[in-house]
């Protein structure tokens, strides 16, 4: 997959944090020189209690809205900027895997994607539908919440939490060649833990000293990661002690970064798991856009 997205499906409901996500989307696609897919799943009712015939008639009240649909997609003036656009309208009981499946047809390189969206009888693109994508896509997953901060000078600033396995290591690779396109800077986050041990042990947590050496240790591997990127990439170094997903989250101040990058592991099955369910917890508070990296 490319690391910079040359393809992008932005995924919408016409809902608030849809068009947020929509307009972030089209700002990658101009500064990445990438063509836009902007795809809308139309959600088909599963109702085993609906006559053939009412569904028929629903059907065919919800296909009447579509050229509506199109047009809202084709001839907003914002997205025809600079930017190719090509409209998709699908149908589907499943608007997650609608979009995975999307995106794969379409060999996009990046899902753009609102986390909460619209209720209603047409449409269902809520934070779970988000998630079902992130854990299914093969190719990375930008969401954004319904009141995540998007810096309108574009991403300037990117926090990647590094915990130096080889997932958090591609997360780097991916954000330094983002941060090369778009004249960014990186800063790398590494949280240390306290350890609680069980009373039996009469030790409630790590000693000051152990915390100390440790979080040494972290700063001199971060500093050498760093020392990688520098040439190419601004690149900034910070630790902190504490849970890693409510650290990371705390960290995420909008006036300090635009966008958070970190990675999800893959299993032996169809689903991806969120790394020790760290990134599937900062997914859900992050006050700023998110891109997810599949393992």
């Amino acid at each position: 997959m490319a690391v910079v997205p040359k393809t992008i499906l932005a995924a919408t409901d016409f809902s608030p944090t849809a068009d947020n996500a929509a307009r972030l989307a089209r700002d990658l696609s101009r500064r990445f020189d990438a063509h836009l897919h902007m795809l809308h799943v139309v959600v088909i009712l599963d109702d085993a209690h609906l006559e053939g015939e009412h569904r028929h008639q629903l059907e065919e009240l919800m296909a009447g809205t579509d050229e509506a649909r199109r047009t809202v997609m084709e001839n907003d003036a914002e997205a025809r900027t600079g930017v190719e656009i090509t409209s998709h309208l699908v149908r589907s009981l499943a608007p997650g895997e609608a979009i995975v499946e999307s995106a794969e047809n379409l060999g996009c390189d990046l899902i753009v994607t609102g986390t909460h969206g619209r209720r209603g009888l047409s449409h269902l693109l809520l934070g779970s539908v988000a998630e079902r994508v992130v854990r299914t896509s093969s190719v990375p997953v930008l969401t954004v919440r319904s009141d995540a901060a998007i810096n309108p000078e574009g991403i300037t600033r990117i926090l990647v939490p590094h915990d130096f396995s080889e997932a958090s290591a591609t997360a780097i690779r991916y954000a330094a060649d983002w941060a090369r396109a778009l004249g960014a800077e990186i800063t790398l986050l590494h949280v240390v833990e306290p350890v609680v041990y069980p009373e039996f042990y009469s030790v409630d947590v790590l000693t000051d000293d152990l915390m100390e050496r440790l979080k040494t240790r972290s700063k001199e591997a971060l500093h050498k990661v760093a020392a990688g990127l520098a040439e190419t990439v601004p690149t900034h170094t910070a630790v902190a002690v504490g849970r890693a997903a409510d650290t990371i989250t705390a960290y995420v101040d909008p006036a300090k970064f635009d966008i958070v990058v970190m990675a999800t592991r893959g299993l032996s099955g169809l689903e991806h798991v969120l790394l020790g369910s760290v990134a599937e917890s900062v997914l859900r508070r992050c006050r700023v856009p998110m891109l997810t990296i599949p393992g």
